[in-house]
C-alpha cells in the first residue's frame, strides 16, 4: 500500500492495487498450449464459446484476474479477440464427446489476455497466422467472399417500400402542365396550370 502522509479515511483508495498500470506491452503465443480465438457467444457465469484460429470450437472460463475492479481494458464480449491456454488434460475422449441429448462436448480453455481492437492490427503484422479465421467468423461484422461488408440489407415494412417507390417515380417523371378552360360570360379563357402546384 502506498504510505499514509495525509491521514484520514480515504487513505486506502489511493493503493497500488486500485491502480491500472499502461499495457504498452503485446502479449503473443508463447507455446503450442496457448492460441488465438474470437469470442462468438456469452454464456453467464464466466463462461464462453469461441471459435479458435484452428477451426474449433472451444468452451473459455474467464478467471478471477478479468474480473473485478479496472476491467474496462480486458471486457470479453462477442467479436472480440483473445488468447487462451488450452487444456491439455481435460481432451474428450470418442466415448464423452458426445453427451445423453446428443450434444458434443467441447473441449475446455481458459481465458488468458483479451486484445483491444488497437491490438489487432499490431498481431497481425507481428504474428503470422491464418487471421482470416478470425475476422470471417466476427459476428459483429457481415463478409461475403473476399471479405466486403454487405451494406445493402435495407429493413423497413411494406408501407414504407411503397412510400420510397411513390417518391422515385415522382422524381423521375417530367413535369406536366394541363390547360384549363374556365367558362365565363364574356368568352372562354384558357388557364395554364402547373402540375407540381396541384
Amino acid at each position: 500500500m502506498v504510505k499514509n502522509t495525509q491521514g484520514g479515511s480515504g487513505h486506502k483508495k489511493f493503493a497500488r492495487k486500485h491502480t491500472v498500470g499502461n499495457k504498452n506491452n503485446l502479449r503473443i503465443s508463447e507455446n503450442k498450449g496457448e492460441s488465438y480465438a474470437i469470442v462468438t457467444k456469452m454464456l453467464g457465469n464466466g463462461m464462453f464459446h469461441c471459435q479458435c484460429i484452428d477451426s474449433m470450437n472451444r468452451l473459455g472460463h474467464i478467471r478471477g484476474k478479468f474480473t473485478g475492479r479496472g476491467k474496462r481494458d480486458n471486457m470479453v464480449e462477442c467479436g472480440k479477440w483473445v488468447l487462451i491456454g488450452l487444456r491439455e488434460w481435460d481432451i474428450p475422449s470418442e466415448k464423452t464427446s458426445i453427451l445423453s441429448k446428443g450434444k458434443e462436448k467441447l473441449q475446455q480453455c481458459d481465458l488468458l489476455e483479451v486484445y483491444m481492437d488497437t491490438d489487432k492490427q499490431r498481431l497481425k503484422e507481428t504474428v503470422s497466422e491464418n487471421w482470416y479465421i478470425l475476422e470471417s467468423n466476427d459476428v459483429t461484422k457481415k463478409f461475403i467472399g473476399d471479405g466486403a461488408v454487405d451494406d445493402d440489407v435495407v429493413f423497413g415494412t411494406d408501407r414504407d417500400f411503397e412510400r420510397d417507390k411513390l417518391i422515385q417515380e415522382m422524381k423521375s417523371v417530367t413535369t406536366e402542365k394541363i390547360t384549363l378552360r374556365i367558362a365565363e360570360d364574356d368568352g372562354d379563357v384558357e388557364e395554364v396550370v402547373d402540375f407540381d402546384d396541384i
